[in-house]
């Protein structure tokens, strides 16, 4: 039975995103190591340019479109790390075992959705950032839970999206002043992270991956908690409900 819904709770979610990771480091830094972080490395290591010039990547046509490439590579396993991460997080908040093998079996599973939910979302959110920035911003709001949405309710690549939208609908400046907090929090992160690159040039490529990892996880964990508290304030349903459905 689905309890009485609620009003939209930014304090639910931040408790929720560092509980869930709290309870289960192991599980969600080696799913963003190996997903997100091993893959940033290796293209680090291969296409990184000479960084001892700092013109580098803007007078090399090949280093900006390996940019490129990268941000989408990150956006495609950030996708596949939130569908792993949305099946850890309904169980550990129902109180049920969360386990490795289940998460990865879940998001392969449903592979090739997510892939053409990432190549939906990569064009609209780039080309919305080409429009003077804005509307990139309120297609991301918009579709921010669109993987949660898939992977939960089992819907199609299109009926995710429109489903993400009814759901952040009314709370959308909330998950605009919570990007914010989650980018400073990066920023924040990145502060050790980038001194150590400094003892060492050969650690950048190293420190930027590991970055790329934690933030990817408190991201992917952040947007489960906001879909579970999207879908209890605006329906009621509780985290049983939804890990019932991974059962």
């Amino acid at each position: 039975m689905a309890s009485k819904a609620a009003d939209f709770s930014i304090s639910n979610v931040f408790s929720n995103t560092f509980g869930v990771i709290a309870r289960n480091a192991p599980l969600f830094l080696g799913l963003s190591l190996i997903i997100v972080g091993a893959p940033q490395l290796l293209i680090g290591l291969l296409f990184t340019p000479d960084a001892s010039d700092p013109m580098a990547l803007m007078a090399n046509p090949a280093a900006i479109f390996t940019s490129m490439i990268g941000y989408i590579v990150f956006l495609f396993l950030s996708i596949v790390l939130q569908a792993a991460l949305i099946v850890a997080s309904a169980n550990d908040l129902a109180g049920k075992p969360v386990n490795f093998g289940e998460c990865v079996n879940r998001a392969v599973a449903k592979l090739f959705p997510l892939i053409g939910l990432g190549i939906v979302v990569a064009f609209g959110v780039t080309i919305g950032f080409l429009f003077l920035i804005v509307p990139g911003v309120i297609l991301y709001l918009m579709w921010m839970v669109a993987v949660p949405v898939l992977m939960v309710e089992n819907l199609g690549v299109f009926e995710s999206l429109s489903r993400s939208s009814a759901l952040t609908k009314g709370a959308r400046w909330k998950l605009l002043g919570l990007i914010v907090v989650f980018f400073i929090f990066s920023m924040i992160i990145a502060i050790p992270i980038g001194v150590l690159s400094l003892l060492s040039p050969s650690l950048t490529v190293v420190s930027s991956a590991l970055l790329s990892a934690i933030s990817a996880a408190v991201g992917a964990a952040g947007i489960a908690a906001v879909y579970i508290e999207l879908r209890g304030s605006k329906e009621g349903t509780s985290s049983d409900q939804l890990a019932s459905v991974f059962a």
